[in-house]
């Protein structure tokens, strides 16, 4: 049965101030084109928006209460506070806390997405769940999600993000999750985080909100988190799982690898036996089998049977955005791997593209978010790809032009037209080839492949 929450109760939540009747809601909305019914619109703000200019359009759509942080000349119910972005965040919490069931928690520098899909996969086999949609990771996203937990849901997946010091602890903390994972630790939003070091601090702090008796999930060929299982050792209140390609002394290992150019075949050791397993991935590559080894240990976990692990990475599919295939006809693909990118991420999408048959085209863009570490990695990524077998590379933007530097192989555009011309002729002239788009978020290189296969249909 859906809750309905007083205003009274509300303002209790969220210390706030209730102006206007205490009537009862049930849904929370911070876009005003998207008001469900019984429905309270919170006005989030930014550095590039703020929501209380649309709270005549939240209104006009069916709003029956708001959350401000001032007062609202208007004729339905207000709670005023001081910070509504914390305001929500303490709406999650308070929903969290009457949550009963298990809570996952993934964090990570990269992946987090692909293990939290893969994770539900396995998990909604045989059970109904909740889980993040999209990539709604961040101090708003994530409250949001806690807001719709119920009780009928027997597991909850939460992934947790952060992009400067403090994020994570905070997200964690309205999480406070029964099991936790960092997918890895690497150089992602380094200019929010300032150093390597400090990347580190902030992702471990998810372990610091477990429940009494909860559950930790170590990537073991992670050198960063290595270090770390020492003193997670020490902590006897802790169940902890490691997992492996490389070490066969992991919890979850590998064995019989096999990659294909659409699929993935491996044998997984596990702590109650092994299980063949098999993603069916175009682009496969190591990373992929990282990811489902998580998953497995996530899943396992929580009692999960090998043969719903194996069944529900099966039935995975790539995300759009993440290495996500596009065929275009025979012997003839595009690759969006386009959502974001760091200088991890980055070193993936190439070995992804290495092993690809066909010509080899790489669509670069910047890295960003890496602050006075800006140059220093783009070089890297630059002899790096110096050493591949990729055919041709090209890049935009403001800092790819040093990816694509002294490379007779490569051209740097400054205008999108005209990169997009030139892989129009590079498809009429090939008879086979792979494209793999890549750039930081900012870079909406998205558009590039949408206006590319628009133009292929010509």
């Amino acid at each position: 049965m859906t809750e309905l929450i007083s205003l009274k109760l509300i303002s209790k939540i969220v210390n706030g101030i209730l102006i206007g009747n205490n009537i009862k809601i049930i849904n929370f909305s911070i876009n005003s084109k998207i008001i469900k019914n019984n429905c309270m619109f919170i006005a989030i703000y930014g550095k590039k928006f703020d929501g209380h200019n649309f709270i005549k359009n939240a209104i006009h759509n069916g709003a029956l209460a708001l959350l401000v942080n001032k007062y609202i000349y208007t004729n339905i119910p207000q709670i005023i506070v001081s910070d509504t972005i914390l305001g929500l965040g303490k709406l999650g919490l308070w929903k969290r806390m009457k949550f009963n069931n298990k809570i996952i928690g993934i964090t990570g520098s990269s992946g987090k997405t692909s293990v939290k899909e893969m994770t539900a996969s396995i998990l909604k086999i045989k059970n109904k769940i909740i889980y993040t949609q999209g990539n709604m990771n961040n101090n708003i996203g994530v409250p949001l999600t806690l807001l719709k937990l119920k009780n009928k849901y027997k597991y909850a997946i939460i992934e947790i993000g952060g992009s400067q010091n403090n994020d994570i602890k905070y997200n964690s903390n309205l999480v406070k999750p029964n099991i936790a994972l960092i997918n890895n630790i690497s150089v992602s939003h380094l200019a929010g985080f300032n150093s390597l070091k400090n990347i580190i601090k902030n992702k471990i702090t998810i372990f610091n909100f477990l429940s009494l008796k909860g559950t930790i999930i170590i990537n073991y060929d992670d050198f960063n988190q290595k270090k770390i299982l020492k003193k997670m050792l020490l902590n006897n209140n802790k169940n902890i799982f490691t997992f492996s390609i490389k070490n066969k002394n992991a919890d979850f290992f590998t064995e019989n690898i096999k990659i294909l150019q659409n699929k993935i075949y491996f044998k997984l050791k596990t702590p109650i036996g092994k299980i063949s397993i098999q993603l069916f991935l175009i682009g496969g590559s190591i990373h992929n089998i990282s990811n489902a080894l998580a998953s497995a240990a996530l899943s396992f976990s929580l009692g999960i049977s090998l043969d719903e692990i194996a069944k529900g990475l099966q039935n995975f599919k790539s995300i759009p955005g993440r290495l996500y295939p596009i065929i275009i006809g025979d012997n003839k693909l595009i690759i969006d791997d386009t959502y974001n990118a760091n200088p991890n991420s980055v070193f993936v999408a190439i070995n992804v593209l290495q092993n690809m048959p066909n010509k080899k085209i790489l669509v670069i863009g910047d890295m960003l978010e890496l602050g006075p570490y800006t140059l220093f990695y783009h070089y890297q990524i630059r002899n790096l790809i110096l050493k591949s077998n990729i055919d041709y590379i090209f890049s935009i933007g403001k800092y790819s032009k040093y990816i694509t530097e002294n490379n007779i192989k490569a051209i740097h555009f400054v205008k999108k037209k005209k990169l997009i011309d030139k892989l129009i002729l590079m498809t009429k002239k090939l008879k086979n080839y792979v494209i793999l788009f890549k750039g930081s978020r900012n870079n909406n290189m998205e558009i590039l492949i949408n206006v590319l296969l628009e133009k292929l249909k010509c």
